[in-house]
């Protein structure tokens, strides 16, 4: 039978490597009515155990059980009481919202009990974001009761998710003048998350951050003069950078980058420098995702390449 139109399907042929992460965090839970409340009675039901009861929560993960702890996540979603014999015992059903600027914007999805036992279990049953297709398990126990107004949890959570293989990076470029002094980055990159620029008549300098190939974050740059004025563009976590648009020019009696315009699969953004009058050229032509750049530069930015994986 044909498929409809809105259904495709294919078989997958290559063999797709997985990558294991463990988070180790402490999750605040605070009862409805003290100070700093994030869970609420939706649905309120009195009788033995209170069966069928349900409460929305917003409990907040960190990651250390001290006062300075940095918030890492938040547990978005419902719990029931579903247990008729045992007095508490809870279903959860929830996302895992990371907040944090390493995974900001992805989540893991979790399903699964917890209680008066000494150790639980929920079921990471899948994710979006950095963490699409995860699946895995968070093992929690109670650390510390907070004088009845809440309780603090010490989370371990293990999940795999597939993981594309890298294609080999394609270079183009540089564009632009001579002068300067070659830059590069050590290790092929396989996202850019920002970019900033110094620009005012020219491109003065740039500088950016991307995930390398093991997926830790890395800083380049700045590479150029400290001239113009500095602004920074930081991608969405699902952006990906798939063009840059520029021109080179005359300055001062040397061929400079004299604009930039960075593309998105989501944005345009505002271009930086001046296009005016200057000789135009795009980074990669053929539709890809820029994965890093290189070139030389001096007081200015004199030449800009990039590397590159094809879509």
């Amino acid at each position: 039978m044909a498929n409809p139109a809105y259904f495709t399907s294919a078989p997958v042929t290559q063999e797709i490597p997985q990558t294991e992460l463990n988070f180790h965090l402490y999750m605040y839970q605070w009862m409805e009515g003290t100070p700093s409340g994030n869970e609420k009675r939706a649905v309120a039901v009195g009788g033995r155990n209170a069966f069928g009861s349900i409460y929305a929560n917003d409990w907040t993960m960190y990651d250390g059980p001290d006062p300075n702890a940095n918030l890492v996540a938040r547990v978005q979603g419902v719990h029931t009481n579903c247990d008729m014999v045992l007095p508490d015992s809870w279903l959860v059903c929830a996302s895992i919202v990371f907040v944090d600027q390493r995974f900001k914007g992805s989540t893991l999805k979790v399903v699964g009990n917890y209680g008066g036992g000494g150790v639980d279990e929920w079921a990471i049953v899948g994710g979006t974001g950095e963490f699409g297709f995860a699946q895995g398990v968070g093992t929690f126990k109670k650390f510390k009761e907070m004088d009845g107004n809440g309780n603090i949890r010490e989370f371990n959570i293990r999940v795999r998710h597939p993981t594309p293989v890298l294609a080999p990076a394609k270079k183009v470029g540089p564009f632009g003048g001579d002068a300067g002094r070659d830059f590069d980055i050590p290790e092929q990159a396989q996202r850019v998350e920002s970019v900033t620029i110094r620009s005012g008549s020219v491109i003065d300098s740039i500088a950016f951050s991307y995930v390398d190939k093991v997926g830790k974050k890395q800083t380049a740059g700045p590479w150029g003069g400290n001239g113009g004025n500095e602004e920074t563009i930081t991608f969405a976590p699902t952006e990906t950078l798939t063009k840059v648009y520029g021109t080179t020019g005359t300055f001062r009696e040397n061929i400079v980058v004299t604009s930039l315009t960075f593309i998105t699969d989501l944005k345009a953004y505002p271009t930086f420098g001046n296009a005016l009058g200057g000789t135009a050229f795009i980074i990669p032509e053929k539709e890809a995702s820029v994965l890093g750049f290189f070139g030389r530069a001096g007081l200015w930015l004199d030449a800009i390449g990039a590397y590159y994986a094809a879509n």
